[in-house]
């Protein structure tokens, strides 16, 4: 359960993960990013310098996709 405004930050899941949503009120949002290895660089730049805070990695990669639920 997800109380509103709560979110998870950009993160790697493991391989072949899978998970299974049931949104009974609002919305649940998901910015997915394709696993190339400029990708996955770039995520451990970001991740290692600490800049989670201050840049949205979406905007760091070159194809970012949202989902919404």
């Amino acid at each position: 359960m997800s109380v509103e405004g709560s979110f998870t930050d950009f993160h790697v899941d493991f391989g072949g993960s899978s998970v299974w949503y049931h949104v009974l009120r609002g919305r649940k949002e998901f910015f997915l990013v394709p696993p190339t290895l400029r990708n996955l660089i770039a995520f451990q730049r970001w991740t290692m310098q600490d800049a989670t805070e201050r840049d949205f990695f979406g905007n760091l990669v070159d194809h970012c996709y949202r989902v919404e639920l």
